[in-house]
């Protein structure tokens, strides 16, 4: 075999090996880039999103609503909140919006008698400002400033919120429910957002008296803006809370029919707790 043929032969060989060599280490190259690229990728299809901690309060409805500056609101949290339920002395909120927007009937002894109806949830006093009009005449007040708010699920029968005297001991049902003052969780976040824009003034007395209502009794780190609480064998604990968080949001919650005077607070606790333990 000539010289010039076998280098022909040796430099063919050369290139088709340098060749397979190079196809392998690029096969191995890729397959280790894409070993280490598929990595992360796994490992984020694989990533578990928490669920939100789940809430189980023991009363007959409950809502939680946040509303910003402008007035958007968000409900966070809602159980039967358009269920028709007695609202015992959350009642008194709506007897304190007619005094105010009815002032000319009352004198200076007002503030006195209102701070008392709402600190103390006082029944004699709320009857007596009542009176002032005539019942009769204050309670269609009541129905006819709800019936504007939109409150649609709501009647009142009476300034206190106080079970009806009947000798035959009436139970709450919905076939008796027209002889209650009623309303719902949702109609009573309407109650609160006409409140805090036109009539704050119920709030800051009732947050000046929360000691005395229990709502102090909350552990709280945001600011307290007022509420009300109350009670009847009929409506069990009911108890309405607003308080503003570091954005100045409105957080506004409502518990009617908790098993006692002090579940009320224990669910409303609950409920607070769970929202500072959310993501907002």
């Amino acid at each position: 075999m000539s010289k010039g043929l076998k280098f022909f032969f040796i430099a063919f060989f050369v290139s088709f090996f340098g060749v397979f060599v190079l196809n392998a280490f690029q096969q191995n190259l890729e397959s280790a880039f894409y070993a280490q690229i598929s990595q992360p990728f796994q490992q984020i299809y694989e990533v578990k999103i928490p669920e939100k901690p789940k809430l189980d309060l023991k009363v007959k409805a409950a809502i939680l609503v946040k509303i910003n500056e402008t007035g958007r609101q968000k409900v966070l949290f809602e159980k039967n909140a358009d269920q028709i339920l007695p609202i015992a002395s959350l009642t008194k909120l709506m007897t304190a919006v007619i005094i105010l927007e009815h002032q000319e009937n009352y004198g200076s002894s007002q503030e006195d008698l209102l701070n008392r109806m709402l600190i103390q949830s006082d029944n004699k006093v709320a009857q007596a400002l009542a009176e002032v009009i005539g019942e009769t005449k204050f309670v269609d007040l009541m129905n006819e400033k709800a019936k504007n708010l939109g409150l649609e699920k709501t009647n009142f029968v009476n300034p206190t919120g106080l079970d009806p005297e009947d000798p035959e001991n009436l139970k709450y049902s919905s076939a008796t429910q027209d002889n209650f003052n009623h309303s719902t969780a949702k109609d009573l976040v309407k109650l609160t957002q006409y409140i805090l824009k036109e009539q704050p003034l119920i709030f800051e007395i009732s947050s000046q008296g929360s000691i005395k209502n229990g709502i102090f009794d909350l552990f709280l780190i945001q600011e307290i803006i007022g509420g009300k609480t109350g009670y009847t064998d009929e409506a069990g604990g009911c108890i309405l809370f607003v308080f503003k968080n570091e954005d100045g949001n409105f957080l506004i919650n409502v518990i009617l029919g908790a098993p006692s005077p002090s579940a009320r607070i224990e669910e409303m606790q609950k409920l607070i707790d769970w929202l500072n333990g959310r993501r907002e």
